[in-house]
């Protein structure tokens, strides 16, 4: 048994994980995914959701006996394990990446683990909701959203949005597996309308300013009033000559809350950071202090203890609002 950032001081990546567990599924996963690609030439990604529905109907189908057979029998081989979600996830994202490699696509669209954990550090600080309706309006592969959800100590309800059909496909089948129903919605998110959402999660990198100046103005009416939205950011975003012009023109639906630098070691091309925004609405308390950290690597424990230290400091000691239980939802708008 394993689990991440198990630090005492550190309340976030507390579920535990049993690695041969997800060596295990990941092993299932690869080897139908080849069984398939050798029977049909399905490629990875694909193969990759072509299994998971096979897991989730306990049976596959190809059309040929002996391919189902061997399918059948890996399946055979993990009926009786019960994995947990992030067993489930973490396999799942090992096989995501190890198709991505195989098309020579970037790997950018699969948030790091790191960062969804830290997210859930943020949320637990920020919110006093015992049900949380999250939504990711870039959802990729799945992964940041639902390591979020699983290391929540609440419900939730998880929704996503992506115009690209192979990531419509693989958070959809991650979904399935995890059990967060069927709320992946294959469209471009500027057209997703009529819906309110408690948390907004997302991963901004490789994105055009125009794109995310555009995706921010629009789900705002897609949020809760005085709710947050927390996004992973090229650090380029705040070197933009237009970045002044776009703040002064959301002043009054935007709270810029927060900026933690994430390691460079996470990233191999660009520097990133976690953005922090919140909606304003009639509760909303302007913060006295912008919170703005570095964070060293994650597997330096005690840098890692300093800082979130003086982020618990933070948070206990400016002023700001919480998104609460008894708090009505609605736009604002």
């Amino acid at each position: 048994m394993s689990k991440i950032f198990s630090y005492d001081k550190i309340n976030f990546g507390d579920v535990m994980i049993n690695q041969e567990n997800v060596e295990k599924l990941f092993d299932l996963l690869d080897e139908s995914t080849i069984i398939l690609y050798e029977h049909s030439k399905t490629p990875y990604l694909e193969g990759l959701v072509k299994t998971c529905e096979n897991i989730l109907a306990n049976s596959a189908e190809t059309g040929n006996k002996v391919v189902d057979k061997k399918l059948s029998g890996l399946l055979s081989e993990i009926s009786e394990i019960e994995f947990n979600k992030e067993e489930i996830r973490k396999a799942f994202q090992y096989a995501c990446l190890k198709g991505l490699k195989h098309q020579n696509t970037s790997n950018q669209m699969i948030t790091p683990e790191s960062i969804g954990l830290f997210f859930s550090y943020l949320v637990e600080k920020i919110y006093d909701l015992n049900e949380l309706i999250i939504f990711d309006p870039l959802i990729g592969s799945g992964n940041l959203i639902t390591c979020l959800a699983n290391n929540l100590d609440r419900d939730t309800k998880l929704f996503g949005v992506d115009k690209d059909l192979t990531n419509y496909k693989l958070s959809q089948a991650l979904f399935g597996m995890l059990e967060y129903g069927e709320n992946v919605y294959f469209q471009d998110v500027l057209t997703f309308k009529n819906f309110i959402s408690d948390l907004i999660v997302t991963d901004f990198s490789g994105l055009e300013q125009k794109s995310i100046y555009e995706i921010l103005k629009h789900v705002n009416s897609l949020l809760r009033e005085d709710a947050f939205l927390i996004s992973v950011i090229d650090n380029s975003f705040f070197d933009d000559y237009k970045l002044k012009d776009f703040i002064y023109e959301v002043k009054e639906v935007w709270h810029f809350f927060g900026m933690i630098v994430l390691p460079k070691i996470l990233f191999k091309n660009n520097e990133k950071s976690i953005f922090i925004l919140q909606k304003i609405g009639r509760n909303f308390i302007k913060p006295k202090k912008f919170l703005v950290t570095e964070l060293p690597d994650f597997n330096n424990e005690n840098e890692m203890i300093t800082v979130i230290d003086q982020l618990n400091d933070w948070f206990e000691k400016i002023d700001f609002y919480r998104v609460r239980e008894n708090d009505e939802k609605n736009n604002g708008g």
